[in-house]
């Protein structure tokens, strides 16, 4: 695919210095006031690091900028200031009461429980009234943006099974006990269809009923048959259906939480005393929930096993160091072996990559011995390994092109596993401690036990956290390929390898891949190597650096992010509708977004500007997250990405200089340093071990 696809590369003129060398992202913000904030996103590195990002979106950035700031009501920020009334004209308010359908019907007088309007959308209201908005009717159903809005952030102010039991309340009292009134016979019921998308998975049936039709792309699903009469309640039941429906549809984890599942049930058995029709719609309902929350723990169970093999991983370098300090011991004219072939095997690999060394292979392929073997080069040359003997990704996977399939195949996959919802949830923690301190109540408890308690018991995933890991992997593991070749030709062709594998990636759509690998490249231990780069054609590296460089708030980045949007409106293949976001900076502008505008106006009403700005963002960042991969996938490879050992911080500075040697003081001084802390390290965990041995 070509370059131009996707917004073109431009030219650029800056070098290396221009770039961002961005690795090991945590979930972690300092705000104003110094207190640990455990939303967004910063980023540290021991060579480069992105700069704080401005609360001002550039006009050229894509999707919904954080200039709602100044903007009517969104204008009461945190610190209770205020836009002066000269800067933007004052604009007239409208109020009108909850479960209206368009066209509104607004006043000018504000009465208690009515909704505030500014030029017809939505602005703000009291929490109750919010949620009678939310409340279905015969001829009442809330519109898909305001549910969306309202489920995604009202999580901050009320807890999902909560809210559920208020709608199921309200629903119940609004209902005629009597003389229901009846539809006439030629004037069917509106069809209540649950749209469904290709990618979703609810709409990956298994087996067919004969009266369940199949479901393709854009193609709508009837709750059931139009029946010829219903009665105004059967109406209002099915509506309610239709909303746990979309509920589920989109925010499915909320339902791992058996409280709220429990109010599922209630309101299910309300709705099908009403009308008996309803009760295989619900049932086939929680199926497809069923089989939509076993995909997630099998995702989980997946992101377990990765954690748990590099802890496994790291307990056999561990061992394999402690083994080499005591035979050290005994032979004092041996020198301490090269960390990083110490922790990926002294043992050669064939090329078929099964290792000898003890360590997990991964799909058939696993890092052989790599770097000089010694710090001095006195170890013997039979556990020294040739240049050619080093096994790496480019044996693995020789095409770049394929490369980047494979890495936007994981991108999509773990995209896939992240709720809505998560990205909510993580400001809820914070939240909670600023509502505590201002006195305030921030739920409407159902159950009076519940109080006031955290509302971290609504977290239920890390998808969010365990993507940001892959994102710190895949910056270390660029390094890690690098510095196991002992030549400097062949790091010079590693370098030119993930460079290229980067522009495809930018070509693809995959930001995030090119931003990790970009960052990786930029390491400390990796932009030393002044020799090996002086040797690299950089041109294109500076090109992909220029086009994510961090200045004017990644001013450039949010152009071609633009660019790739407006080519995905107008695909025609599934490969051209591929965005996946530099997902750290994505991140901070929802916590900037977040930060930059207080959730509740000073008549304490909902800032409802601020959910439906947050929504947009998230509802974009969900149209990204569903499609399909169009690659073939390569298990191998996804394997060796996924589960191949690579070096840490200090590992990976050593192995650094083995390739080339400290040049100055302040080089001479890092080395000394972070041998010194590898060797506390190792004579540390040999105390442990022999600790262990005597119990």
């Amino acid at each position: 695919m070509s370059s131009s696809s996707n917004g073109g590369i431009n030219s650029a003129t800056n070098g290396r210095s221009g770039s961002t060398g961005s690795a090991n992202i945590n979930l972690n913000l300092k705000a104003k006031t110094g207190a640990t904030i455990a939303t967004a996103t910063t980023t540290t590195t021991t060579h480069k690091t992105l700069p704080d990002l401005k609360t001002q979106r550039s006009n050229s950035s894509a999707g919904s900028g954080i200039g709602i700031v100044a903007k009517t009501l969104a204008t009461h920020r945190r610190d209770s200031s205020h836009v002066e009334k000269s800067q933007l004209p004052e604009r007239p308010l409208s109020y009108g009461p909850p479960q209206q359908n368009k066209p509104l019907v607004l006043s000018k007088e504000p009465k208690e429980g009515h909704l505030v309007y500014c030029d017809g959308k939505l602005q703000a209201g009291t929490l109750q009234s919010l949620i009678m908005h939310m409340v279905p009717t015969h001829d009442y159903y809330p519109e898909h943006n305001y549910l969306f809005a309202f489920l995604l952030s009202g999580r901050l102010f009320i807890r999902p099974y909560e809210l559920l039991a208020q709608i199921s309340s309200n629903w119940e009292l609004q209902q005629q006990p009597a003389g229901d009134v009846v539809d006439e016979a030629v004037a069917q019921p509106p069809s209540l269809p649950l749209h469904l998308n290709s990618a979703s998975p609810l709409a990956q049936r298994k087996g067919s009923a004969a009266s369940t039709a199949t479901v393709g792309p854009g193609q709508e699903v009837e709750l059931e048959p139009k029946p010829q009469q219903r009665t105004w309640t059967q109406r209002s039941a099915q509506h309610c259906i239709r909303l746990l429906s979309e509920w589920i549809e989109i925010f499915p984890y909320d339902f791992r939480d058996e409280r709220l599942m429990q109010q599922v049930r209630i309101l299910a058995r309300k709705c099908v005393y009403i009308d008996n029709s309803l009760g295989k719609q619900v049932s086939r309902i929680l199926q497809l929930l069923v089989a939509r929350l076993k995909d997630l723990e099998q995702y989980e169970k997946f992101l377990q096993s990765l954690n748990k093999e590099a802890i496994e991983q790291q307990s056999q370098h561990q061992q394999q160091q402690s083994q080499q300090q005591i035979q050290h011991q005994h032979q004092p004219h041996h020198h301490l072996h090269n960390p990083f072939q110490t922790f990926l095997g002294s043992s050669h690999t064939s090329g078929s990559g099964h290792a000898t060394n003890g360590l997990p292979t991964s799909g058939g392929g696993s890092a052989s011995s790599s770097g000089n073997s010694t710090n001095s080069g006195s170890n013997s040359a039979s556990s020294t390994p040739q240049p050619d003997e080093v096994f790496g990704i480019m044996d693995m996977c020789p095409s770049c092109e394929h490369l980047a399939h494979q890495l936007t195949a994981i991108e999509l996959e773990r995209l896939s596993h992240i709720g809505p919802e998560e990205f909510v949830q993580a400001f809820a923690k914070d939240y909670q401690q600023q509502a505590k301190g201002a006195g305030s109540t921030i739920t409407a408890s159902v159950d009076p036990t519940a109080g006031s308690s955290s509302l971290n018991d609504m977290k239920k995933t890390r998808n969010l956290e365990s993507y940001v890991q892959w994102f710190n992997r895949l910056s270390y593991l660029t390094a890690s390929e690098i510095v196991k070749y002992p030549k400097k030709k062949q790091r010079v062709r590693i370098i030119e390898y993930w460079i290229e594998t980067a522009r495809e990636c930018f070509n693809i759509g995959n930001f995030n891949s090119l931003m990790a690998i970009i960052a990786g490249l930029n390491l400390a231990p990796i932009g030393r190597l002044k020799k090996t780069w002086s040797k690299v054609q950089s041109a294109k590296f500076s090109v992909l650096e220029h086009q994510m460089d961090p200045t004017s708030n990644f001013n450039s980045y949010r152009s071609t992010l633009k660019a790739a949007m407006w080519r995905s409106e107008g695909a025609t293949e599934e490969r051209e509708r591929i965005i996946i976001p530099f997902f750290s900076l994505f991140v901070k502008d929802l916590y900037f977004l977040n930060e930059g505008c207080s959730n509740r106006l000073p008549n304490n009403h909902i800032n409802f500007e601020k959910c439906s700005q947050l929504a947009k963002q998230v509802m974009e960042f969900n149209e990204w997250k569903k499609v399909t991969c169009p690659f073939e996938k390569l298990p191998n490879v996804i394997a060796y990405l996924q589960h191949n050992a690579v070096l840490n911080e200090n590992t990976l500075a050593i192995a650094s200089f083995e390739c080339e040697p400290p040049e100055n003081t302040e080089e001479k001084d890092r080395y000394k340093t972070v041998k010194a802390e590898t060797k506390q390290q190792l004579m540390q965990q040999l105390q442990e071990q022999q600790q262990q041995h005597q119990q």
